[in-house]
């Protein structure tokens, strides 16, 4: 079920760096809609979850599929550079885009998304620059934004590809 508040937040806006097309904004996928996951690839598990759950909601959209973009963004860029992530996206879904970027570029998306994420060592927040060995933390909500770039939904970690996908196909129906 998708969490229900106000939605206050400003449009979507973000400069990030993807394998294929280098630096991209928000604005690179006009009259789509996209739906964005955040997390790293060396994540044991809540993060191929939400991969599969992107894939499967475009996926499961049929016709409809060719109007939504899904999007992972990477909050781990010393380790996930512009090639891994892509490669990493494109084993779940070859439509699906992966990107990164600098610190400042992932605070920036992250803070635009309101998702959280940070760094810790032996259970002690840390900040970059980061040592070799670190944990990754991070909301695990899915967004789903219009093509003006405005905040449509958001969908809770485990909620499932199908599901979202439905609640899509119902948004887009409007």
């Amino acid at each position: 079920m998708a969490i229900s508040f106000s939605l206050s937040a400003k449009p979507l806006q973000f400069e990030l760096q993807d394998h294929h097309l280098g630096q991209v904004t928000e604005q690179n996928w006009p009259d789509k809609y996209l739906l964005i996951g955040v997390g790293y690839t060396s994540c044991p598990d809540v993060c191929p979850t939400t991969v599969i759950d992107l894939a499967t909601a475009v996926n499961q959209l049929g016709e409809q599929a060719k109007q939504v973009v899904p999007i992972f963004i990477s909050v781990d860029p010393k380790r996930d550079s512009v090639e891994n992530i892509d490669l990493y996206v494109k084993y779940f879904d070859p439509k699906m885009v992966g990107l990164t970027g600098t610190q400042a570029q992932i605070k920036l998306a992250a803070k635009n998304l309101k998702a959280t994420y940070g760094y810790s060592l032996e259970g002690k927040p840390i900040y970059p620059p980061l040592p070799d060995r670190y944990e990754v933390y991070h909301s695990a909500y899915i967004y789903f934004y219009g093509p003006n770039r405005e905040l449509i939904d958001v969908f809770g970690y485990g909620e499932g590809g199908v599901n979202i996908s439905e609640s899509i196909k119902a948004l887009l129906n409007e």
